[in-house]
């Protein structure tokens, strides 16, 4: 468990500094400015959670819990949840373009969403693929 997490944690960890330097760089094309949005306030964010809420994840799949798909969905919606509570509030008080707001979170929340979803179903098939090789001896 511990090693697939840390391969996690690092593979998270660049595919979102990649994504970071080119939504940076895409905001400054765009005359936004690197840093503005609360780009790495959202980066950060979203590394943290997803880390966390991976090593929930994997806890819940080696005690072999029939309700791992439930305990995603919980944190998914519990990852927005806590962006309004926290995140939203910090978006008020800037002026300027509302899509570039959204986008500040999205990008970064869809990029660890799609890469927790992807690395995690590789884990279960992988698993399950073990079980059905016992049950066809």
């Amino acid at each position: 468990m511990i090693k697939s997490f840390l391969y996690f944690i690092t593979l998270l960890f660049f595919v979102m500094l990649i994504t970071f330097f080119i939504h940076s760089y895409s905001q400054h094309f765009l005359g936004i400015g690197f840093f503005e949005k609360n780009l790495l306030l959202n980066y950060s964010f979203n590394f943290l959670l997803t880390s966390l809420f991976y090593f929930v994840l994997l806890k819940f799949k080696e005690k072999n819990s029939p309700h791992l798909g439930y305990v995603f969905l919980f944190s998914s919606m519990l990852k927005f949840l806590l962006f309004f509570i926290f995140i939203k509030p910090l978006f008020n008080g800037v002026s300027g373009l509302r899509s570039a707001e959204f986008i500040a979170f999205f990008i970064p929340y869809t990029t660890s969403l799609f890469l927790e979803i992807y690395l995690l179903v590789r884990l279960i098939n992988k698993d399950g693929s073990e079980i059905y090789k016992k049950y066809e001896k």
